[in-house]
């Protein structure tokens, strides 16, 4: 092996192990859940007309993202009022029904850009001559137009943007789907600390805008950016990225493929929640059964965020592929919901040790663990009949049969298109949504479990302690909680109602 192979291999080496040893941090309550994504019409009447489309089915949306072209110039952080007459009503339309706005950018301002009313941003001038873009403020070519990258680890750079994202980010705005504005810039380039590498700088970009929402909302501010893509490699900051999406995917078999993998690699380099795009964004749409299958994958992951522009208004919508896909898609969010305080409790765990709420991701088998209890293995093909390994440690039962599978035992199995993969290691505790402020657990006995839970208290990423022991041999539920609460018990198909900080049950 040669000096520079083996140079580039330790530096390969050192940047994983760094990755690793980062910790996530807490990813807001509300955000475990079902985001709808408008990038077709994208007017006022494009929005409300997907986020309605979902609620009048029964369908929840937590959230809305309000993707480009959504301002006169990019990144110049003014509505065009031609496609957003009222964007304040608009806003607080949805705030009143519960589903928060997250809103589209970059770090670019730009001096021609595509799809937009003006070419030069207002603001262009003055980044220029006050020296706030990368590379000397030199002009590049991006995917959105020409323009600056503005240099974020430029102290005065960085607080001239967040006077400008002020601008828009109101009480009803909870973060930004921060886009890769970076990555046409060269491999090398010059900053206000000296020459750095594209990936050196990208963590100064999305840092920037964690701090900035954390700081603006500090519980329930949220940050949907890439962590590892294929596009660009590392993207986001581990340590500063709440939500992760793996974007840019077509909606076939092969863009499923291609999401897993990435999805994958982000959960072995440590970032902690990571959401899919169900049926990918661009180039092929999704066929009736891809679209399924992706949702079914989507369901256990972080969350599903759901638009893109091949076929938004179209392949996309459950309903458009028939009363079953909008009933298989209404239960994928569902699921979703009914898991928000497992997955929570799981990030909360991997902020404080490391780790991610994806567990052992097999890219061979295409399967992971959603947390320590529940596994599954994506279909990602049209045949039905699939084969894999269940994990390694305890028994493994069947979600839809109640079957008991022993550890590593080989499956085989043809799943009708509204089930898939997904098993329950025996000896669980999973606190689940209960509804009507009943903090609820889901327990399947297996000898003694016991487990240590951070239970979110609102939406946002605050949180209290609680330890659950199931002793199967006298039948009995214990909990010792850092808080009083109303609890319920689901236990062999049997309701176990308490209130408390401390409670003893016999089932």
């Amino acid at each position: 092996m040669s000096n520079m192979k083996r140079a580039l291999l330790l530096a390969m080496v050192a940047c994983t192990m760094t990755m690793q040893a980062q910790r996530p941090p807490i990813t807001p309550a509300w955000a475990f859940g079902h985001i709808a994504w408008e990038d077709s019409m994208n007017t006022t009447a494009g929005a409300e007309r997907i986020v309605n489309g979902y609620l009048e089915r029964g369908i929840p949306v937590d959230a809305v993202i309000i993707d480009s072209p959504w301002t006169t110039s990019y990144n110049d952080f003014e509505w065009d009022e031609r496609r957003y007459a009222n964007p304040v009503a608009m806003m607080q339309v949805f705030a009143d029904i519960g589903v928060r706005t997250i809103l589209w950018l970059t770090g670019n301002v730009n001096e021609k850009c595509k799809d937009t009313p003006m070419q030069k941003a207002a603001t262009y001038d003055e980044v220029v001559s006050k020296n706030y873009g990368v590379n000397n403020s030199q002009p590049y070519e991006w995917w959105k137009g020409y323009g600056q990258m503005i240099d974020f680890t430029n102290p005065n750079a960085k607080q001239w943007w967040y006077g400008q994202l002020d601008k828009v980010f109101s009480a009803n705005v909870y973060g930004w789907k921060v886009d890769q504005g970076e990555i046409s810039l060269p491999d090398l380039f010059d900053t206000s600390i000296g020459k750095m590498s594209n990936r050196e700088f990208r963590h100064y970009y999305y840092d920037a805008m964690y701090d900035y929402t954390t700081s603006r909302k500090s519980s329930e501010g949220l940050i949907i950016a890439r962590p590892f893509s294929h596009q660009g490699g590392l993207e986001a900051s581990v340590e500063k990225m709440n939500m992760g999406w793996c974007g840019d995917f077509a909606g076939d078999w092969k863009g499923l493929r291609q999401q897993i993998d990435n999805v994958y690699r982000s959960s072995q380099y440590g970032y902690g929640a990571i959401g899919t795009e169900v049926g990918g964004f661009f180039r092929a749409k999704s066929s009736k059964t891809q679209f399924v299958r992706y949702a079914q994958f989507g369901c256990m992951t972080a969350c599903m965020i759901n638009g893109g522009e091949n076929g938004a208004f179209s392949n996309h919508l459950p309903w458009y592929h028939g009363k079953d896909v909008e009933d298989i898609y209404r239960w994928c969010v569902n699921w979703m919901e009914h898991l928000r305080p497992y997955k929570f409790s799981t990030v909360v765990e991997a902020h404080l040790k490391g780790g991610s709420l994806m567990q052992q991701t097999c890219l061979e088998e295409e399967s992971h663990r959603l947390g320590c209890d529940l596994f599954t293995k994506a279909i990602t093909s049209d045949e039905n009949t699939v084969t894999f390994h269940l994990p390694s440690d305890g028994d493994w039962i069947d979600y839809w049969t109640s079957e008991c599978h022993a550890a590593g035992t080989v499956v085989t199995q043809t799943y009708a298109l509204d089930r898939f993969p997904l098993f329950v290691r025996s000896g669980a505790i999973i606190p689940v949504e209960g509804g009507k402020g009943v903090r609820t657990f889901v327990v399947y006995p297996d000898g003694r479990s016991s487990r240590l839970f951070h239970l979110p208290v609102g939406d946002g990423v605050e949180y209290f302690d609680c330890q659950v022991t199931c002793d199967e041999q006298h039948k009995r539920i214990t909990l010792h909680s850092e808080q009083s609460y109303d609890w319920a018990f689901l236990v062999n198909g049997h309701r176990l109602n308490a209130h408390g900080a401390n409670v003893t049950l016999k089932y």
